[in-house]
């Protein structure tokens, strides 16, 4: 059984207090010394300045300055270990609030991305992702995703949308299994993938830019265009050191004739010319990774933990091997502090004159082009891999602290095979423990289904969407709200949710035809299905509502797939006589208890003996005249 990260969180929230408590001492007593070390100094150089004590005297108070700048150098290292200190609180209280099921306050030291759950994610031609709430507020990602970097998100929301093989699937299981037990990386992941500030930003265009061909020579080419630019870099490492020779040398050179000291002028045109010709090539190059918003060097601390991460599954230890490089290659964290430098001397070109004065006599951009040409031949084509590696070690550790957060949460055993699902004490996950109601799903071979019955409000569509998201969690590699569960991958295909499309000329009864024909072509498909079917074909009269959807379930059923129809047209039960057995009955109820509904949400056999719309109405304030007798 996977240890719970709730006692962590506890020990962790103290230790943090502790350290808290002291760094806020010594920044205290760090700032009273400087106080009085500024007072030192202030009254020592009136002292001086206003009395005939020897220069010398001014020694005493240059070195309280010496001191005061060694204060206020190790005042801004306490200072910086406080921040982290306060960041590591944070992710405690999160991680507890999640726990008691309390609400996430606004985190006003972080900048929110525009699109915090995920939202972006939902496709209307999926499967199952919006009618099983896999995506926005209050969604299985929300409720998952502790990634902190785009790359993160995306691997999280991508294993969410398909179905792994079941290699994979295990693989996952046994890599989160290893990180519950390792909540001090989970932390430091968290930490520091969220100082890279990248949620929001796309870290696709590094991976473009270390693929890209080259815009500069830096090794063997047969490239025209490339031996062409080789001639003028090299020209380029002629004409500078000529130019600033002459340059230097007017004086003497215009001594001998007038003329020979403005040679340094026809050098500099030349020069000048050289970065014409090449700067299409370097702005390319110079420009994107000197931009504000450019994905560089914000990764490092996050590669340098992986990189020192001692880590035994096989997939971690592969993403680890990644990132550490192999034999003659350097550590992603190594080339990305290079490039990081690199970068900065780009940066130059933000201080427009600086940057024209260096272009002109030194042709700067060339340089740092060059620069950035070698470290892409080193390392470009590195780069996606380290970015994917860091997205799936982000997604692992949101399935292992999901696991750690949801101890009582069962690891299914996803087997391949013939279409089946079986699972005990299942809930709806998106349901707080405290309210939430558990069932039974028993599927066990291929071509069994669920008619499900029920009244108004029963809990028939919430039954449906736990089945759902069980088999999707499972074969994403998540554990499942359930006690036990064992079933093969399934693509769960649902028609839940159905909406009109006007600008089409869709009424919602098309739309749901569609749909429904959408489920039974996947299941003539090679993967075994899982459909969930909700008030089926509710857009029309109910004999044809009765055809129809015995015609589409009978249907499926003889295809191999598994799944569950909710219904209030108590016609549809015959289904069950005309499958051979393979539809079962099972019903959701209410009672009464003095003028109040009262709602079980337990699952039932057989078909409900009851309705209660007419009370709803009622109970809403519509009078609705009605004999129950």
């Amino acid at each position: 059984m996977t240890t719970g990260l709730g006692p962590h969180y506890e020990r962790r929230a103290e230790e943090l207090k502790r350290a808290l408590a002291e760094l806020e001492q010594q920044s205290a007593t760090l700032s009273h010394q400087r106080g009085l070390v500024m007072l030192g100094i202030l009254g020592g150089s009136l002292g001086v300045g206003l009395t005939t004590l020897p220069t010398w005297a001014w020694a005493g108070p240059g070195a309280l300055m010496v001191v005061f700048i060694a204060l206020v150098v190790r005042h801004a290292a306490v200072a910086s270990r406080k921040t982290l200190v306060e960041e590591r609180q944070r992710y405690v209280q999160s991680g507890v609030r999640r726990l008691t099921g309390e609400p996430e306050p606004v985190d006003p030291f972080r900048l929110l991305p525009k699109d915090p759950d995920g939202s972006r994610f939902l496709r209307p031609d999926h499967p199952n992702a919006s009618d099983l709430d896999l995506f926005g507020p209050s969604s299985l990602f929300v409720a998952v995703s502790r990634a902190e970097t785009a790359v993160g998100e995306d691997t999280l929301a991508r294993w969410l949308l398909s179905v792994a093989p079941v290699s994979v699937v295990r693989e996952r299981q046994a890599a989160a299994r290893e990180l519950v037990s390792k909540a001090d990386l989970l932390e430091d992941l968290s930490i520091f993938a969220r100082r890279a500030e990248s949620r929001g930003r796309a870290e696709e265009p590094l991976a473009l830019w270390g693929e890209a061909p080259p815009e500069l020579p830096v090794g063997p080419t047969r490239d025209p265009k490339l031996a062409r630019r080789r001639a003028l870099i090299l020209a380029a490492k002629v004409l500078v050191p000529i130019t600033l020779a002459l340059f230097l040398a007017r004086p003497t050179l215009a001594a001998v004739a007038r003329p020979l000291g403005a040679l340094w002028i026809a050098s500099l045109v030349l020069q000048l010319g050289v970065l014409g010709a090449l700067w299409s090539s370097i702005a390319r190059m110079v420009t994107f990774v000197s931009s504000r918003e450019s994905p560089f060097g914000r990764f490092r601390a996050v590669f340098e933990r992986i990189e020192g991460a001692e880590l035994e599954s096989p997939s971690l230890a592969a993403l680890v091997s990644i990132v550490r490089g192999g034999q003659g290659e350097s550590k992603a964290s190594e080339e990305i502090a290079r490039l990081e430098r690199i970068v900065g001397f780009a940066d130059v070109r933000h201080n427009s004159i600086i940057h024209i004065v260096l272009n002109l006599f030194f042709l700067y951009d060339v340089w740092v082009a060059l620069a950035l040409e070698r470290w892409r031949a080193r390392s470009g084509r590195r780069t996606r891999a380290w970015l994917t590696a860091l997205g799936e070690m982000e997604a692992l550790a949101s399935v292992a602290t999901y696991a750690g957060e949801h101890p009582g949460f069962a690891w299914p055993e996803v087997e391949d095979g013939a279409a089946r699902l079986d699972a005990d004490d299942l809930g709806h996950p998106l349901i707080d423990g405290k309210t939430r109601v558990t069932n039974e799903v028993h599927l066990p071979s291929p071509g069994q289904a669920l008619l499900v019955t029920g009244s108004n409000m029963s809990g028939k569509s919430t039954y449906l969407r736990a089945v759902g998201l069980c088999a999707v969690m499972a074969c994403a590699g998540l554990p499942v709200c359930a006690s036990k569960a064992r079933l093969s991958p399934l693509v769960a295909w649902t028609s839940m949710r159905i909406k009109d499309a006007l600008d089409q000329g869709w009424s919602h009864f098309y739309a749901e035809l569609l749909r429904l024909k959408a489920v039974v072509n996947a299941a003539h498909g090679p993967t075994p299905v899982l459909f969930l079917l909700d008030e089926i074909l509710h857009g029309t009269n109910s004999k044809e509502r009765t055809i129809g959807a015995r015609g589409v379930v009978l249907e499926l059923v003889r295809r191999g797939a598994i799944g569950g129809v909710s219904t209030h047209d108590y016609a549809l039960v015959e289904i069950a006589g005309e499958s051979d057995g393979k539809v079962r009955l099972v019903h959701f109820s209410d009672h009464v208890e003095g003028d109040k509904m009262v709602f079980d949400y337990k699952l039932k056999e057989g078909v409900v003996q009851s309705t209660n719309a007419i009370r709803l109405m009622r109970a809403v304030g519509i009078d609705v005249p009605y004999d129950e007798g």
